[in-house]
C-alpha cells in the first residue's frame, strides 16, 4: 500500500517519461507563484518549448526513439538552468519554465542557452541528431494575470517563433493574441467542413513526354471556404495534423479520388492512372494497409491503377515503414516518392524500398533554366531512377524551356501549370479526349489540345 501510495504521488507529480514536473503540478505551481508575485509585485517569466519538426522523427523513426530524445531534451533543458527555476513537460514534445524574479534580460538569457544546448549534436544508435526547438516567452504581469492567459501568451510567442523560421525565441505581443483566436477559428471550421462535406478534389494531369498524352491524374484536396473561396492544401493540411484529422482527411481523399476514378473507368478510360497523396502520419498508422485494402473494394478501383504518394520523410528502413511498404505493394498498388531530394532518404533507403517513381520536387524544376547545377541535380535524380527502373515525374513545369530540358534528360511524365492547372473532376473526360497535348492558353486554366501526330 505504501509502495502504491508513493507511486499515485510520484505520477502526480513527476512525468514519468522524463522525471520533470508533471503538467497538473506545474500548472499549480504557476497559480501559487501567481499568487505570491500578486502580494509581493514581483515580476516572473514564463517559457513555452516545443520541438520543431519532432512529428518528423516520431512517424519516420517510431516512438521509441522519439521517446529517447525527449529525456535528453529534459536533461539539456535542467542543466541551463537556475536551481530557482522550475521546468515541466506538459506533454508529447512540449515543455515550459517558469523563471521566478528575473528580468527580460534573463528570460532571453535562459533561451538562448536551451536553444544551444538541445541543438548539440546528438549520437543515438547509428544515428546523429541536431535537435531544435522553438520558444515562446510571456511575462508576468504583462502578458496575463492567471494561468491560462500567461500559458496561452506563451504559447501564441511560441508559434510566431515557428513562423519566423523556427529554432529561435520569441516574446509574446499582443497581437499574437488575435493570431491564436484566428487558428483556433480555423481548427473549428476545418472540422465542421470535413462533417459537412466542403472539402472538394480537383485533378492535375501529368503528360507523358512519350506519347503528349494524359497518362494519369493527380488528387489534390480543396477546401471550398465560405469566405476565402478555394483554399490550399498548404494552408490547412498542417491543421489537420495539429488538431488529429489528418488520417480521417487522407481516408476521405483516397475514397472519393477512387469512386471518381472508377466512374472514368466505367466510362473507357481504363488505364489512367491515379495518384494519391499519403501524410506520413497516416502512412505511419497499422490500419493504412486495410483503409487502402477498403477503398479499393467499395469503390471497385484497380490497384494497378493506383498510386500512393508518400514523402520522404517515410523513407526510413525502420521495420514498421518496411512493413508497411512490402504489404502495401501486395495489394498491387504502386508507390511513389513525393517531392524527391528535398528530405531525408538515402540511397541504402532506395535499395531496399519496393518502390515505383520518383517525383521531383518543383524546387528543382524551377532553378533548372538559369542554374545548371540545378539541371545537373535533375538529371542525376532521373539517371538514378531509371539506373533502379523507376519511373520519374518531374512536378512544377511552368514554361517550355523546362519542359524541352526535362525531355533531353529523359523523364517520363511531367505535371504544372505550363499544361494545366488541377481542375475539377468533370473536367478530366474531355481533356482525354481531346487528343493529343499542347501547352495551354495562359488566359484559361485548362490543358488545350489538338488531334493527330504531336509536334
Amino acid at each position: 500500500q505504501h509502495q502504491s501510495e508513493q507511486k499515485i504521488r510520484r505520477l502526480a507529480y513527476c512525468d514519468e517519461l522524463t522525471g520533470l514536473a508533471s503538467r497538473s503540478y506545474f500548472q499549480r505551481h504557476l497559480e501559487e507563484t501567481i499568487n505570491i508575485a500578486e502580494r509581493h509585485e514581483k515580476k516572473f517569466s514564463l517559457l513555452y518549448l516545443d520541438l520543431d519538426s519532432f512529428k518528423d522523427i516520431n512517424d519516420t523513426l517510431g516512438h521509441d526513439v522519439g521517446d529517447e530524445l525527449l529525456k535528453v531534451v529534459a536533461k539539456r533543458i535542467s542543466k541551463v538552468l537556475r536551481k530557482t527555476d522550475f521546468a515541466a513537460r506538459l506533454g508529447g514534445d512540449e515543455f515550459c519554465i517558469l523563471a521566478d524574479d528575473v528580468s527580460i534580460n534573463y528570460a532571453a538569457e535562459i533561451a538562448d542557452r536551451c536553444l544551444q544546448e538541445v541543438n548539440k549534436p546528438l549520437r543515438l544508435d547509428t544515428r546523429t541528431f541536431n535537435l531544435r526547438i522553438s520558444i515562446g516567452i510571456a511575462n508576468f504581469p504583462g502578458d496575463g494575470q492567471d494561468v491560462q492567459t500567461l500559458l496561452k501568451a506563451a504559447d501564441s510567442a511560441m508559434y510566431a517563433a515557428k513562423q519566423k523560421g523556427k529554432h529561435r525565441y520569441a516574446f509574446y505581443q499582443p497581437e499574437l493574441t488575435i493570431r491564436a483566436k484566428k487558428r483556433l477559428e480555423m481548427e473549428h471550421e476545418l472540422r465542421k467542413a470535413l462533417e459537412k462535406g466542403k472539402l472538394e478534389l480537383h485533378y492535375q494531369p501529368q503528360i507523358s513526354l512519350a506519347t503528349a498524352r494524359v497518362f494519369g491524374v493527380e488528387a489534390l484536396v480543396r477546401w471550398n471556404h465560405p469566405t476565402k473561396g478555394l483554399v490550399s492544401p498548404g494552408e490547412f493540411i498542417h491543421v489537420a495534423e495539429r488538431i488529429g484529422l489528418i488520417k480521417t482527411l487522407g481516408q476521405w481523399v483516397l475514397e472519393t479520388a477512387c469512386r471518381q476514378a472508377r466512374e472514368w473507368m466505367e466510362a473507357g478510360y481504363r488505364d489512367l492512372r491515379l495518384a494519391v497523396n499519403i501524410s506520413p502520419l497516416h502512412f505511419r498508422d497499422p490500419a493504412i494497409v486495410r483503409q487502402v485494402r477498403e477503398a479499393l473494394d467499395h469503390t471497385g478501383f484497380s490497384a494497378e491503377n493506383l498510386e500512393l504518394e508518400v514523402t520522404e520523410s517515410v523513407v526510413q528502413t525502420t521495420p514498421h515503414n518496411m512493413e508497411n511498404f512490402k504489404r502495401l505493394k501486395e495489394l498491387g498498388v504502386r508507390i511513389a516518392i513525393d517531392d524527391f531530394g528535398t528530405g531525408y532518404s538515402s540511397l541504402a533507403s532506395l535499395k531496399k524500398l519496393p518502390i515505383d517513381c520518383l517525383k521531383v520536387d518543383q524546387l528543382f524544376i524551377r532553378g533548372m533554366v538559369d542554374d545548371t547545377r540545378s539541371a545537373t541535380l535533375v538529371g542525376t535524380i532521373v539517371g538514378l531512377a531509371k539506373a533502379l527502373g523507376l519511373h520519374v515525374v518531374a512536378e512544377g513545369v511552368e514554361n517550355e524551356q523546362e519542359l524541352q530540358i526535362l525531355t533531353g534528360l529523359g523523364c517520363d511524365l511531367v505535371q504544372g501549370y505550363y499544361f494545366s492547372r488541377p481542375v475539377t473532376a468533370d473536367k478530366i473526360p474531355l481533356l482525354l479526349e481531346s487528343g493529343f497535348v499542347q501547352p495551354m492558353d495562359h488566359n484559361h486554366t485548362g490543358l488545350s489540345f489538338e488531334s493527330g501526330t504531336p509536334a
